[in-house]
């Protein structure tokens, strides 16, 4: 398992190498961003996990091929979002969903009607990562793009810092406030921001976020439960509304 563990390793630190020597600098040297966490490797999962053993990398000209029958259709009752995925995955989601809803309501006051994203299982290679399987193709990820919400109801407390005009139903988009261009979206910057922080510290929900500025990720945040923990994401810090 050991040597198995140290040959993943190596292949990862070799994709890592021929992708910055792909001209896309790791966003610590960007000054332009305040906060960044361009980590290819921050470890081993801290508990084993189902799918850990699973090859990673195809062998030269190799196919990626996909046990489909093996995904299970899973909708969500509190978050009202279906994906097929792995029965394993499944677990992590039941654990992001009851996250989203305790950080959804700290920051708003309420739990989130619905979580928008771009999919779970897809039968592919890691976008950008040659040789390297996608998380997507073992039914081991998701495509985070937001949540919608609905008004505070009678009853519900409202946090001291919450805008009036998020006490009215309104969504929640990775694409248009990650990275917000009107003040009144500060509120909602802050709290992707600190939903992409919370899961990096969270390797019982997942093991690897990547999300804006990386390119093909500027309107969702990829999280998976790879063997090892990653964060790839910036931003600007945004400070409170006076």
């Amino acid at each position: 398992m050991r040597s198995a563990r140290h040959r993943s390793l190596l292949a990862l630190l070799v994709g890592a190498a021929l992708l910055s020597l792909s001209g896309t600098p790791p966003a610590s040297a960007n000054p332009t961003h305040d906060v960044s966490y361009y980590s290819f490797f921050e470890g081993w999962g801290p508990s084993p996990y189902p799918l850990d053993p699973v090859p990673r990398f195809l062998d030269e000209g190799g196919r990626v091929r996909c046990d489909a029958d093996l995904m299970v259709r899973r909708h969500s009752r509190t978050l009202r979002y279906t994906v097929r995925a792995h029965p394993a995955f499944v677990d992590r989601l039941d654990r992001l969903d009851a996250f989203l809803a305790e950080l959804a309501t700290e920051h708003y006051g309420r739990a989130p009607r619905r979580l928008v994203h771009k999919g779970a299982f897809a039968c592919r290679s890691a976008r950008g990562r040659r040789g390297r399987i996608s998380e997507h193709a073992f039914g081991n990820a998701l495509d985070f793009q937001g949540l919608d919400f609905g008004p505070l109801r009678r009853g519900d407390e409202a946090p001291p810092d919450l805008p009036r005009h998020l006490r009215r139903g309104f969504r929640l988009r990775v694409l248009s406030h990650w990275t917000p261009r009107r003040s009144r979206d500060a509120h909602h910057a802050r709290f992707l921001h600190r939903l992409a922080e919370e899961l990096r510290r969270r390797p019982d929900i997942v093991r690897g976020i990547v999300g804006p500025p990386r390119p093909r990720h500027r309107d969702h945040l990829h999280l998976d439960v790879a063997p090892w923990r990653y964060a790839m994401f910036a931003y600007d810090r945004v400070t409170p509304e006076p």
